[in-house]
């Protein structure tokens, strides 16, 4: 099967939660035996190709870097139509909506971590004093241009794959031509591992009697690290063994790692900044518990069905699609809010029950082999003829 997969970015713009499915779902259908041609905005550092591990990227010269843009959805309906002909054509989020609009031949399927205007509420809770509030109509505005963006271009597709039941159920009430496949994780790469454990807490100068909280994330207010942070310093000063992993960088990472040192406690915090995809498993290794208190309409993200597969508990916010992985009390612990008290709490109730934590952990780890490992679920996603096909026979 050849698959051209376009999106307007790749791990050399960034790590993020599109960055990483764009390359694992490319590295897995490469290893399934597919070929697989990525088209991406210009990159950063000017290159115009890259090989990886089962497939190959070109970079769009003359885009804005990472970003969409008239000049990415021209030259991307043009870079499409010249790798015809082809089995599939898988597009991220809006990065197909040139190729819809130009009519490049299909089957065209886009797979979306959510619905553009559910971002309202996301942009309102990153913003903090009346300087950032002010730039909160501007962003709006973009949204509201961009789920007119969505809009059409879900009008042209053959399919859209949506990654969790929360956008799935909204598409369909919305009569789009939708199936539900979930985001995969490595279950390989991602295990618990004792001696990975003891090593990765050794590197990091962490005891391994220790009681280890890991927050993975962008770190901006969307994410909540503001609020893990301070679970952690209310919680630290009783528990001498309590840590603190953050594993991310961004916008507050300066504010929260000078709040998260100070005192006695910020001796047991590490702040590792932008960590790079494949050193993401020693991290997980090393902890208990994932710390994961969004405000941000979430698709699946991807630190949490990491942390699943490495066996850690996993205590989230009930945002966007987090619920399709974390079934509270099951597979983790979902909170409908994240506020302070009902999150410390929480995390202390967790530390207490060493048997509790190990049931979830297991139970976690269970579900992600079972549901999200990576190689079913592109198999579920390429299956003959595509997504389309499977539309036709009345499937989701």
């Amino acid at each position: 099967m050849r698959i051209v997969l376009l999106t307007k970015r790749t791990l050399a713009h960034g790590f993020g939660g599109v960055e990483g499915y764009v390359h694992h779902v490319a590295r897995a259908a490469g290893a399934l035996g597919h070929e697989v041609v990525v088209l991406a905005s210009a990159h950063p550092g000017g290159a115009r190709a890259a090989a990886h591990d089962g497939y190959h990227v070109e970079y769009l010269a003359g885009t804005p870097p990472g970003m969409y843009s008239e000049a990415f959805w021209r030259a991307s309906a043009a870079a499409v139509a010249r790798h015809r002909p082809y089995d599939l054509l898988y597009s991220t989020n809006l990065a197909g909506y040139g190729a819809a609009r130009a009519r490049v031949p299909g089957p065209h399927v886009a797979w979306t971590t959510g619905r553009t205007l559910a971002h309202l509420r996301s942009e309102w809770h990153d913003r903090a004093g009346l300087r950032a509030l002010a730039g909160y109509p501007k962003a709006a505005l973009a949204l509201v241009y961009y789920a007119a963006l969505e809009r059409r271009l879900h009008g042209r597709l053959d399919a859209i794959v949506a990654e969790d039941h929360v956008t799935y159920a909204a598409l369909r009430r919305r009569g789009r031509p939708v199936r539900l496949v979930h985001t995969g994780v490595d279950t390989a790469r991602f295990r618990p591992d004792p001696a990975l454990r003891r090593e990765s807490r050794a590197a990091l100068g962490i005891p391994d009697d220790a009681d280890v909280l890991l927050m993975a994330a962008a770190v901006n207010r969307q994410k909540g690290v503001h609020l893990g942070v301070e679970v952690f310093r209310r919680l630290a000063g009783a528990r001498p063994r309590l840590y603190l992993v953050v594993a991310g960088d961004g916008p507050e990472r300066a504010r929260l790692e000078t709040l998260a040192r100070a005192g006695a406690p910020g001796e047991r915090v590490r702040v590792l900044g932008a960590v790079p995809d494949a050193a993401m498993p020693r991290y997980h290794a090393a902890a208990d518990v994932l710390l994961y208190p969004t405000l941000r309409a979430e698709g699946v993200p991807r630190a949490i069905l990491e942390a699943m597969a490495s066996g850690l508990v996993v205590v989230a916010t009930d945002r966007g699609g987090v619920g399709t992985a974390v079934v509270d009390g099951v597979t983790g612990v979902l909170l409908p809010r994240p506020t302070l008290e009902r999150l410390e709490a929480t995390v202390a109730g967790v530390l207490d029950d060493a048997g509790g934590r190990r049931a979830l952990g297991a139970r976690a780890r269970a579900a992600a082999s079972e549901r999200f490992d990576l190689l079913t679920t592109v198999e579920a996603l390429l299956e003959p003829y595509g997504a389309a096909k499977a539309l036709v026979h009345g499937r989701a």
